[in-house]
């Protein structure tokens, strides 16, 4: 399994590999690389999952193949929660985290 696609498998929303490529690389790690144990242990990691957690907390509810993926406000704060908590585990708390990790193009991964 790659980067992109173990940060793909936390949620079932519907996440452009555009965004997934970024989400990584702006985490700085490879995109394509291995995600095994020690990857996935990895602060660049824990980034990524943080940052996705920040583009789920953001992200636009959409209707994709019949189905709806929508989230609660408490859903979404529940995200940022978690992303703010992951940044703060690995020292890494820049409040403008997030801002510029691509957005919903309508195509899913």
């Amino acid at each position: 399994m790659t980067i992109t696609e173990a940060l793909k498998s936390l949620t079932a929303y519907p996440m452009p590999a555009a965004s997934l490529v970024n989400i990584a690389e702006e985490a700085g790690i490879e995109p394509q690389a291995t995600a095994d144990a020690e990857a996935r242990a990895s602060k660049g990691f824990k980034k990524a999952k943080a940052l996705l957690y920040f583009f789920l907390a953001e992200a636009p509810n959409v209707s994709q193949g019949g189905i709806s993926y929508s989230f609660s406000e408490d859903e979404r704060s529940r995200f940022k929660k978690r992303a703010e908590a992951l940044l703060k585990e690995i020292g890494d708390d820049d409040p403008a985290l997030g801002v510029n990790i691509g957005g919903y193009i309508g195509e899913d991964f």
